[in-house]
């Protein structure tokens, strides 16, 4: 965890608690203690429901945000291992060809790591530079294989088949890291994690507690801990921006570890 996240966090959690003490205090003085305690059974039957609710919600969106994380972390990797791969291929064709395709991987690798990932810390769109690089890729590895003679052909066909397949596997992983780098929470899932948070903190505000500081304690931790799951979710909820981001090491490592191997 970084800086600018904890004081970010800390922030959102000191706001978040200084709204709910003063609504606290509101409350405490235009609702007198004697009168929310009579409700004190109803409010908590409606505060277990939507408690139960709002912290199903709650887990699932984190869940979500966390394993988009993950895959967009597994397909960053499985893009920078089929680059390194198609690179090794190179190496097995003739002199001129090997120099064009080890020249367009060397390209496509600079076009991610300096162009499309700052673009997508951005959350700007990546340009076609990289679908340009892809297209030649592909006429690069469809080149005639094997000797004038004929011999090694049966090898060399092989290898080009699974440079295809290589090829493939760059796209489908190139898509779906382009994919998760947009793929942000729906309004409709923001509009009920901040409504299902308000009305769990008033629904706490219903409660008679004798003690005004016991009272007031309840309602700053609840709110803390409801703050803190939202800015969770905030910070998780694309997998390329803000501060738990998958950063271009994670493709950069592969391609490095590929290349000294």
């Amino acid at each position: 965890m970084n800086g600018e996240i904890l004081i970010g966090g800390l922030l959102v959690v000191a706001v978040a608690v200084a709204v709910a003490v003063v609504a606290g205090l509101a409350v405490q003085r235009w609702v007198p203690v004697a009168d929310r305690q009579e409700n004190n059974d109803v409010a908590g039957i409606a505060f277990a429901i939507i408690g139960v609710l709002y912290a199903i919600l709650m887990t699932f969106v984190i869940v979500s945000v966390w394993e988009a994380g993950d895959a967009a972390q597994d397909s960053s990797r499985a893009e920078a291992r089929a680059i390194v791969d198609l690179d090794r291929y190179a190496e097995t064709l003739p002199a001129g060809q090997t120099a064009a395709l080890k020249a367009q991987t060397a390209k496509y690798v600079q076009i991610v790591e300096r162009q499309e990932w700052p673009a997508m810390a951005r959350g700007e769109p990546v340009g076609r530079a990289g679908s340009g690089v892809i297209a030649q890729l592909w006429r690069a590895v469809d080149q005639p294989v094997g000797s004038p003679s004929g011999a090694g052909d049966d090898a060399a066909v092989a290898r080009q088949a699974e440079a295809r397949n290589t090829l493939r596997e760059l796209v489908v992983s190139r898509d779906a890291r382009l994919a998760a780098a947009d793929a942000g929470l729906p309004r409709v899932m923001w509009l009920a994690l901040i409504v299902g948070d308000v009305l769990t903190l008033a629904n706490a505000l219903m409660f008679g507690v004798k003690g005004s500081g016991e009272y007031l304690a309840i309602v700053a931790m609840l709110s803390a801990m409801s703050a803190l799951m939202l800015f969770a979710v905030y910070e998780l909820e694309f997998p390329f921006q803000r501060g738990e981001s998958v950063t271009v090491e994670v493709f950069s490592s592969v391609v490095d570890d590929g290349a000294a191997s």
